[in-house]
């Protein structure tokens, strides 16, 4: 079975794609080639991205931390979209959201 981690990177997006073996993949076009996945992963990568400097030394957590109410609407919206696509060959696995502060923001 596939498995499915959305993780924070500032330059690929939060989308990584594991096979069976925890090898990463690029492709596995039921999920690499769906658009509003694609459309999703990019939001969430710029996002995250706008919250680094270019030499990745700096980090604004406040600022993400800030942010994270639309990170997390976007997980979301992947994880929905995931499962709408799901055929049973892979579990998605959420490393994005963070308890501590969807308690914190209510969310």
């Amino acid at each position: 079975m596939y498995t499915i981690k959305l993780m924070n990177d500032v330059f690929h997006g939060p989308l990584w794609v594991y096979d069976e073996n925890g090898y990463i993949i690029d492709e596995y076009p039921s999920v690499t080639d769906d658009e509003e996945i694609k459309s999703l992963n990019d939001k969430i990568g710029f996002l995250a991205a706008s919250f680094t400097s270019e030499d990745l030394h700096d980090f604004d957590e406040a600022g993400y931390k800030a942010s994270y109410p639309k990170v997390k609407q976007l997980v979301n919206a992947i994880i929905q979209r995931l499962n709408e696509i799901n055929d049973g060959s892979f579990t998605v696995k959420d490393c994005i959201s963070n308890k501590d502060w969807d308690k914190e923001l209510n969310l």
